[in-house]
């Protein structure tokens, strides 16, 4: 089954004023998803990136207020080529389809220590001593 691809922008910079235009975007950020299968066989693998925006044209230039989402996708694929991200992704698929880093568990080696009593991070305003 093949892997599909969304995108979802999560944050956006720019700059009150560059090239006499205002608002102008400056950079994105995104998370790219990949998805395979469905239900409980549903693989998911997210890289995070972010890429810089170049300068404004201003002949086809768009107010901040009229970007649409899709706008800025475009900008990000045109900025961050999407191969690299797909590799990353089919790989984080695959290492969930056939995990090759697991723990070895205290169970399986006697001699390990019991990894099940972990404790918990200690609470605001404890001591890493005091938790213990």
């Amino acid at each position: 089954m093949a892997i599909t691809y969304t995108w979802k922008i999560t944050a956006l910079k720019k700059a009150p004023s560059m090239d006499d235009l205002s608002d102008v975007i400056t950079g994105i950020n995104f998370d790219y998803t990949g998805s395979k299968g469905s239900g409980n066989n549903k693989k998911e693998f997210t890289f995070h990136g972010a890429c810089p925006v170049g300068s404004p044209d201003k002949d086809d230039f768009k107010a901040l207020a009229d970007l649409t989402e899709a706008d800025v996708i475009e900008w990000a694929k045109a900025n961050h080529p999407v191969e690299h991200m797909q590799e990353v992704i089919a790989k984080g698929i695959a290492e969930q389809e056939v995990p090759t880093n697991n723990d070895v568990l205290s169970s399986e080696l006697s001699w390990l220590p019991d990894n099940s009593a972990v404790s918990a991070a200690p609470e605001d305003g404890e001591d890493a001593e005091a938790a213990e």
